[in-house]
């Protein structure tokens, strides 16, 4: 009886163990994966957009939580040199755009200081959204460009859903 309750808890230690080690890697593996393809089309942008992807949300639809900050990354090829361009973000609601302010307003300095860039070159355009309290809880296109003063190089519609 002794000898198998003895086997019975060695079993248990072993099943803990090896559940302990597949938990950690799965843990790993999802954040090796966490990068999120986000859904979005694009608005007219003379840039070959190759990946719009965010680590903050979890699913193609991004779900913003009132009072956290995401980060959004658009990847794409540079149609020509670019030396100057100027970032900015609107929420198209009900189709009309209403401009939200972006932390880096300045494009150059939001594709990592990268300016001048030459053309076919890939580059990540990357800002931080805060979504303020304040915020109604609704489902809107937030619409990303980067412009320069002959036009749009970027201009991608992300769908996304303001939740309490």
């Amino acid at each position: 009886g002794e000898f198998q309750t003895f086997q019975h808890y060695f079993k248990q230690i072993n099943l803990s163990r090896i559940m302990r080690q597949f938990v950690v890697f799965a843990v790993v593996l999802v954040a090796l994966t966490s990068a999120v393809d986000l859904t979005h089309k694009s608005c007219g942008g003379s840039a070959a957009v190759t990946k719009v992807f965010s680590d903050d949300c979890s699913d193609a639809v991004c779900k913003l939580k009132k009072g956290s900050s995401y980060q959004i990354n658009i990847q794409f090829t540079a149609p020509t040199g670019l030396t100057k361009m100027k970032a900015s973000l609107a929420g198209v609601i009900a189709g009309i755009p209403v401009p939200f302010p972006l932390p880096e307003s300045d494009g150059c300095k939001a594709c990592g200081d990268t300016c001048p860039i030459a053309s076919g070159s890939s580059v990540t355009f990357s800002e931080s959204l805060k979504v303020e309290p304040s915020y109604p809880a609704i489902k809107l296109v937030s619409r990303w460009k980067l412009d320069t003063d002959s036009g749009h190089v970027v201009c991608v519609d992300i769908p996304v859903v303001i939740v309490s």
